[in-house]
């Protein structure tokens, strides 16, 4: 039974934020179901990797592949590509900047916790382990590992931006960061210098609100930070727009050479498009990283 099946059979579970959390990513991740990650060496796998020469001291007669062997002079064994089961760890920031919404659409936290649990549930499926980048849940499979991490991420935070992120990075690990990257970036520098200490790939998935990509304000409009301790009162909001927007990609071109000298990836995310789109461009980074390990 899928995990989305038998939340169907627990109506009082659906109507629970967590019972929520899970079914919507339990679906996202139906679309974009994880294969494992394949390791260029020879072992235990599915896939092909290579031919190699009969060695008669390390090979038995049965491992010769005679169709290949048929097409030369000497005989070959064909090669599996191995795979192991590796470990996803994941932060995803609980700040009160993250609960930001200027539409009907789900929060920056809602639509970074659906994200972040459906890839879980697409690797775990794909029998990696999965738990949090920091202290408190380390990788684990099985469904009872799903729902503590979906429990993880619907905990909102106090502070108004990230001020620590301190990782607990698994050797041969692969992480994701999902923030809206809109504060002090310090505490994410300090976290990529020990995954480059460590030599930890990963992502950085930035998540914005339409309104924060497009700054539609116009006329008078009262920004407010996420706790109300910083306020600017604008008679005219549109004149405020390009020096916003040049701020904001300067801030992403900031990102963006963190992640590179990193040797991560980064991502952008807006909260109202196709989450299907990025949970697919996710898989396909974070199976790029997994090559890379």
């Amino acid at each position: 039974m899928s995990l989305a099946a038998s939340l169907h059979g627990n109506a009082g579970q659906l109507a629970d934020p967590l019972g929520a959390l899970l079914l919507a990513a339990d679906r996202l991740a139906q679309n974009a179901l994880m294969g494992g990650h394949g390791r260029r060496r020879s072992g235990v796998g599915e896939d092909f990797w290579q031919y190699r020469p009969y060695q008669p001291q390390q090979d038995t007669l049965r491992a010769i592949d005679h169709r290949r062997s048929g097409k030369s002079d000497g005989y070959f064994v064909r090669q599996q590509e191995w795979r192991t089961a590796q470990s996803l760890q994941i932060w995803v920031d609980n700040a009160r900047s993250m609960q930001f919404s200027s539409q009907t659409t789900p929060s920056k936290f809602q639509q970074a916790g659906v994200l972040a649990l459906a890839l879980a549930i697409a690797a775990e499926k794909a029998g990696e382990k999965v738990g949090l980048a920091t202290t408190g849940l380390p990788p684990a499979r099985g469904r009872k590992q799903i729902f503590r991490l979906a429990d993880a991420f619907l905990k909102p935070g106090l502070e108004e931006y990230t001020t620590a992120l301190e990782p607990v990075f698994l050797p041969n690990a692969r992480a994701l960061f999902i923030s809206d990257f809109l504060g002090d970036l310090d505490p994410l520098k300090l976290a990529l210098s020990k995954a480059v200490d460590a030599g930890i790939n990963g992502v950085i998935l930035q998540v914005l609100d339409p309104a924060e990509v497009e700054f539609p304000y116009r006329g008078r409009a009262v920004f407010q930070s996420p706790l109300k301790r910083l306020q600017h009162d604008s008679l005219q909001a549109a004149d405020l727009r390009a020096q916003y927007l040049q701020r904001l990609a300067a801030r992403r071109d900031g990102l963006a050479n963190l992640a590179k000298d990193a040797g991560w990836q980064l991502i952008d995310y807006v909260s109202n498009a196709n989450p299907i789109s990025a949970l697919l461009q996710l898989h396909k980074a974070l199976g790029q990283e997994g090559r890379r390990g």
